[in-house]
């Protein structure tokens, strides 16, 4: 007898798809009747996905900002123009700048050397000075001076002129340019006696 072989209904074939193609069926069923798909819950992987994507940025950021901050300090101090500190009233560099004024010379310490033949003249000038209200320092020699004068050392320019105005003296000279003074005689400012001494400056 022959075994007559009928044709699936078409309930048993959709049955038979896979998964995928029962979703898109369905999804067109629902587009065709006007019934808005209800939006699946996303998956766990990809929750993960999304949260370790914006650890990373917010890592990357920052690890950024630290080392914006980092090369802004740094760059600061080495791109700043560093200028010689100003001289002090006692003479030298410091963080006091000399002020020069009508009572500027009591604030300089003046070392006296004796450019004279004369054997304790340095001695004796020193304590005229100090009648006088200076601040002395050092005394020594020199040889070869012709009359009396100021000498300084570099960075005491502004120190010499005041004591070389309130003395009557000449320009004050640099040590460098002073002959017969060696420029370890004096720490700044030295008042270098020659023939004269002191009888032409004034009180």
């Amino acid at each position: 007898m022959a075994r007559l072989e009928t044709g699936n209904r078409p309930d048993e074939a959709t049955a038979e798809q896979p998964d995928e193609q029962l979703d898109d069926w369905f999804s067109r069923r629902l587009d065709q009747h006007g019934i808005p798909r209800r939006p699946g819950a996303p998956s766990t992987s990809r929750v993960l996905a999304v949260i370790g994507l914006t650890l990373a940025l917010a890592a990357f950021l920052w690890a950024l900002s630290s080392v914006g901050s980092h090369s802004s300090s740094s760059g600061g101090t080495t791109s700043t123009t560093q200028t010689p500190p100003p001289t002090t009233a006692g003479g030298g560099t410091g963080t006091k700048a000399f002020v020069t004024g009508p009572s500027a010379w009591k604030h300089v310490t003046v070392d006296v050397l004796n450019g004279t033949s004369v054997t304790g003249a340095a001695a004796s000038a020193m304590a005229e000075l100090q009648a006088r209200g200076w601040k002395t320092g050092q005394t020594g020699n020199a040889t070869g001076i012709a009359k009396t004068e100021v000498v300084y050392l570099p960075g005491f320019h502004a120190q010499a002129r005041v004591v070389a105005r309130k003395l009557h003296l000449g320009a004050p000279v640099p040590i460098a340019q002073a002959a017969g003074v060696l420029p370890s005689a004096t720490a700044g400012v030295a008042v270098v006696l020659g023939p004269d001494q002191l009888n032409g400056t004034k009180p």
